[in-house]
């Protein structure tokens, strides 16, 4: 391994990870909008709906959304919808994870630059294609958000770092411009790309590029409109915080490796964010000060480049959430920023002259293997719940134009029905298949009485509508018996509610986490049992019988339990 070569046996390997990474992504990838997901369908809607010129549409493109101007993920929203007629969110997650590829091949182009041995790249697969970053590979407007974004930036930074030529430059100005258009941290590629460029000691590109900067900058601003993230009340308990959480989302990925305690999780990750943000820097600034020069291709600007846009954005996320709350930084959604540290770690050790490149290799597949499994020990739970809220938000819009896993699903629908019934997003081919949607649409076996121990808790809390004070009630059914299907045995276990007039609701079973110990020794990440929690007002009142849909063979089956189930707006009531 001591002279970089590219084998056949190579790329089996690559193709093997790659194409075991996309199988998985294709089997969690669902054609329903979440949340954030419905903005995409405003702005098409009201462009269908109303008259605009074209400055007034370039204005609705460029309309902040929650902090962020998103032109580029609308852009390609709208231009999927031109292409097959509605938006299709499997195509977005597509494009999202193409990104994602985008990415580790930047991370390829610049091992190679390097003169790094290709098979030492291998590890780095290993930590980005797995669930720790199931929020920006399987969420469409969230993914083109981050994972997109990151992909322009890589782009933006690899023409900067490897090319002389002007109309590279000029290329990288319009990218670092789409970055900047394509999620709030997308201007920070600005300052990473001046840092690389400072070091080049290119004194014109610089001052063009940091003129391109404050026009970005300004451009970004226009007519801007401040949100909640931005709205920051500094004190000493948020300075600290901010503090602790910079450094924690630094070793964020140790969330993979989260016990039960949130404290370990937290002060190991501030421990291992520091070591790495300290090691970086230092190896970092050896390579560019101390050691042998070499051609520039095999400098290490790119990798400056993200390193310096990784800390700017880890700490814009500190300023905005994690100084208001330490552990709102471990999740899913920041996950390739601590990722790109991993990598760089992971670089600097394999440039430490004491130590075998060879050896650190070997050391960073096992670790890549033991987080591939602890990832999917952690993550496979939010990946089924997901999967399974936005099937029974499939059936129920459907069936109901109710989103049953929402609170007020109802308040968007000024643009969701209307929108729907114009074909914008199309709920169609449902997920579970044609012969389970027929067997929901039977009426309910009355013969059936099937035992099963649910338990009913009720719960009702006053809220302030948009200034209108309400009463609002939700109830939770728990189980601790019903065997939940694991990874590859089906998509999961419904609870099905049906009305003697055939009204039928489709609820996610949400699985409960099992032990390690049963993980490692049984490969079962759920243990027995399920729990549920929706809001009253989202069903019509009635006594509905209780069914258990579950997975048999290659289809579903339906059971129906002897208990059956009585709501209205304010409560609820098992009978048997």
């Amino acid at each position: 391994m001591n002279q970089p070569r590219i084998g056949l046996f190579f790329w089996l390997l690559v193709f093997l990870i790659i194409g075991s990474y996309l199988w998985y992504i294709n089997l969690y990838a669902v054609n329903i909008p979440i949340t954030d997901d419905y903005d995409l369908v405003r702005v098409k809607y009201t462009l269908l709906t109303q008259e605009f010129s074209w400055w007034q549409k370039i204005k609705l493109l460029l309309e902040p959304e929650n902090d962020h101007r998103i032109l580029i993920p609308r852009s390609i929203a709208l231009t999927d919808y031109a292409v097959e007629g509605f938006i299709n969110y499997r195509t977005l997650i597509g494009v999202v994870n193409l990104s994602l590829l985008g990415i580790l091949g930047f991370w390829f182009l610049s091992f190679l630059k390097r003169g790094l041995n290709a098979w030492f790249f291998l590890p780095v697969l290993l930590w980005y294609l797995t669930p720790f970053v199931f929020d920006v590979t399987l969420w469409g407007i969230n993914g083109m958000q981050h994972t997109t974004l990151n992909l322009l930036v890589f782009g933006t930074l690899a023409l900067l770092s490897y090319s002389t030529n002007p109309w590279a430059f000029g290329a990288a100005l319009v990218v670092g411009f789409a970055a900047t258009f394509t999620n709030g941290n997308g201007f920070l590629v600005f300052p990473a790309g001046l840092a690389v460029l400072l070091l080049t000691q290119d004194w014109k590109k610089s001052a063009l590029w940091t003129i391109g900067m404050i026009a970005s900058l300004l451009a970004y601003f226009l007519n801007y409109q401040v949100g909640q993230a931005t709205k920051v009340a500094f004190s000493g308990e948020f300075v600290g915080n901010l503090l602790v959480s910079f450094a924690a989302l630094s070793g964020g990925w140790m969330a993979t490796f989260k016990g039960n305690s949130p404290q370990w999780l937290l002060w190991s990750s501030f421990l291992v964010g520091m070591l790495s943000l300290l090691g970086i820097t230092l190896w970092l600034g050896y390579q560019l000060f101390m050691a042998p020069q070499r051609p520039r291709s095999g400098r290490p600007y790119l990798w400056v480049g993200v390193f310096v846009f990784s800390i700017l954005t880890i700490g814009i996320i500190a300023v905005s959430r994690g100084g208001r709350d330490v552990y709102s930084v471990f999740t899913s959604r920041y996950s390739l920023y601590p990722l790109h540290l991993l990598t760089l770690t992971y670089l600097a050790l394999l440039s430490w002259k004491s130590i075998s490149p060879s050896w650190v290799f070997r050391v960073a597949v096992l670790f890549g293997g033991v987080f591939v499994t602890m990832s999917l020990y952690q993550y496979q739970r939010d990946m089924d719940e997901r999967r399974r809220s936005l099937i029974a938000d499939h059936y129920n819009w459907r069936q109901h134009r109710k989103l049953i896993t929402h609170f007020r699903s109802e308040l968007a629908d000024f643009f969701t029905l209307p929108a729907y019934q114009k074909g914008i997003y199309r709920f169609e081919n449902f997920p579970l298949g044609v012969a389970t949607e027929q067997l929901l649409s039977l009426p309910a076996d009355t013969t059936q009485r099937d035992a099963l121990k649910l338990t009913l808790t009720t719960t009702q809390k006053n809220i302030d509508f948009f200034g209108h004070p309400q009463t609002v009630a939700q109830f939770s059914l728990i189980n601790a018996d019903v065997l939940q299907p694991e990874f590859g045995e089906g998509v999961g276990v419904f609870l099905v509610l049906k009305s003697a007039k055939n009204k039928t609701y489709l609820l996610p079973t949400l699985p409960i986490q099992g032990g390690k110990r049963a993980f490692f020794t049984s490969a079962r990440v759920y243990k027995p049992g399920f729990e549920l929690t929706v809001y009253n007002e989202n069903f019509v009142p009635d006594t509905y019988r209780i069914g258990l849909l579950s997975p048999k063979g290659t289809g579903y089956d339906l059971r129906y339990l002897q208990q059956s189930i009585q709501i209205d707006s304010l409560s609820t009531k098992l009978v048997n």
